[in-house]
């Protein structure tokens, strides 16, 4: 395992966390229409969990021997962290918003995003797991990993982007509008954190973005 190059263990990460995602994703893209709806429901929002809980002590023990350590990928804590990620957190929400209000308004009334998702009766302790485990999850390897990995080599900028680039592939379900958002939280995201090293922050701010989210849909 040792002897794997940087470029292998990137892959094999990469592939691993979010393969299935991106690739479900895709599949969904093909096979919808403009019109369909994506539903959301408890059954679903477990089964996330646990499939995150499963490829997360699959990496771990693999990133530990290959010599990464939580300081590494910027997972120390610090009070300070809480009122930083929530002011990650408006920022992201007021940004997205606007961009994807106003290229919703371009787009002849298209709606906004969340009109793509169909909500169901989701539990609270449904919206607060997801809420914990899958920010934990997608920022540990999307931010924190993609980018001090690839910064090694190929530059702030490049892995900054390629994060972006990453977390939009997996998120191809939630169709065109929501994926402009997708973008501008990952932008915002990945270039405080490049700057920052810190990753806490970034973890609540999409906590909380997710738990917005999810109680829109709950109660739609």
């Amino acid at each position: 395992m040792t002897t794997w190059s940087q470029r292998t263990e990137f892959w094999v990460v990469v592939t691993v966390a979010f393969g299935y995602f991106i690739a479900s994703g895709v599949w969904t893209l093909m096979g919808a229409l403009p019109t369909d709806k994506v539903a959301i429901n408890d059954a679903g929002m477990i089964g996330l969990i646990l499939m995150e809980l499963v490829l997360f002590a699959l990496l771990a023990p693999l990133l530990w021997a290959r010599g990464w350590r939580p300081a590494m990928l910027g997972l120390e804590f610090s009070w300070q962290d809480l009122r930083m990620g929530f002011m990650l957190f408006q920022l992201c929400f007021i940004g997205s918003a606007l961009l994807v209000s106003g290229a919703a308004l371009l787009a002849e009334g298209t709606g906004p995003w969340w009109e793509r998702m169909e909500g169901a009766q989701l539990s609270v302790l449904a919206i607060l797991a997801v809420s914990i485990v899958n920010p934990i999850f997608e920022e540990v390897f999307v931010c924190g990993y993609v980018i001090r990995a690839l910064e090694r080599t190929r530059g702030t900028s490049f892995a900054v982007n390629a994060s972006v680039a990453l977390r939009a592939s997996y998120h191809l379900y939630q169709g065109a509008l929501g994926v402009l958002g997708i973008i501008v939280i990952g932008l915002i995201l990945g270039w405080w954190f490049a700057r920052k090293g810190r990753l806490w922050p970034v973890i609540l701010a999409h906590g909380l973005l997710d738990l917005v989210a999810l109680l829109v849909l709950g109660m739609s």
